[in-house]
């Protein structure tokens, strides 16, 4: 096991980290710099296509389903149900003749079945996923934005989640919640520690071990790194397994002893 930061340290340094990524996608001060950026996304790109190929071809054609069902993926207040949809398109009808004068000839229901901004950018994102094959998920995957990675982390293509991680523009915060996702294959849980870049990230680690899709070995594995805060709390955590909350209570004490006798 790599050595990290501590957890102020590195909440300290995360959001730094993210800022200064998601900068030059908000400004684009050049069409110099992207292009420059594309030649080296493109390799990564075919380099990562070449060292799985195997892996995809295995999975052929298979479409986009995300771990834990679409619902969970977007929540259930983005699915309507047919009653609520009835009630909501009524009151936007309501709405739109309220507000058009009565003189006016134009049609009263024109803005009745205008959707809100936010849902359309949502809907945009996931349907140009699913209208994909794995390799076009995997070329999102490693030069998307990160939106689009927050939902091919749920890919249940093991070599597309697997590419998310990847991702050259991926940020530390980004890993952090993807640690501690309950609705991600096993196989990501356990890519995460394999990178060293990420275990030097304390909240990472501390987020792996809390996390209950956790594979049991590997959060057995990561206890030794957490603080003796942290340890306390895991062994008060009904999420995660027996084995886990009765071995962090024990180096919690052990921990607690031995800062006493000094």
């Amino acid at each position: 096991m790599s050595s990290f930061s501590s957890p102020a340290a590195a909440e300290n340094t995360v959001p730094e980290i993210e800022h200064a990524e998601a900068a030059p996608v908000a400004s684009t001060p050049t069409v110099e710099a992207t292009d420059s950026s594309d030649g080296d996304d493109d390799e990564n790109v075919s380099a990562y296509i070449n060292d799985h190929l195997h892996d995809i071809q295995a999975e052929g054609e298979k479409p986009f389903h995300a771990v834990g069902g679409i619902v969970d993926l977007l929540g259930a207040d983005y699915f309507p149900t047919h009653e609520s949809a009835k009630e909501a398109s009524a009151a936007e009808t309501a709405a739109a003749v309220a507000s058009v004068p009565t003189t006016a000839g134009a049609p009263k229901t024109a803005a009745a079945h205008k959707k809100p901004p936010v849902e359309a950018k949502r809907e945009n994102a996931l349907q140009k996923i699913s209208h994909l094959d794995v390799k076009g998920r995997i070329q999102l995957a490693l030069k998307g934005s990160k939106e689009e990675r927050s939902l091919l982390i749920r890919d249940g293509t093991k070599v597309v989640a697997l590419a998310v991680l990847d991702a050259p523009k991926l940020s530390d915060g980004e890993v952090e919640k993807f640690a501690s996702q309950k609705n991600v294959l096993e196989a990501v849980l356990r890519q995460i520690p394999m990178k060293r870049r990420f275990m030097k990230n304390y909240i990472v680690v501390r987020n792996l071990v809390a996390n209950p899709r956790t594979p049991l070995d590997l959060g057995l594995g990561l206890m030794k790194n957490l603080l003796t805060a942290d340890l306390k709390n895991l062994s008060a955590n009904k999420e995660v397994s027996e084995t886990i909350r009765k071995l962090a209570l024990k180096m919690y004490k052990q921990k607690l002893d031995a800062a006493n006798k000094k």
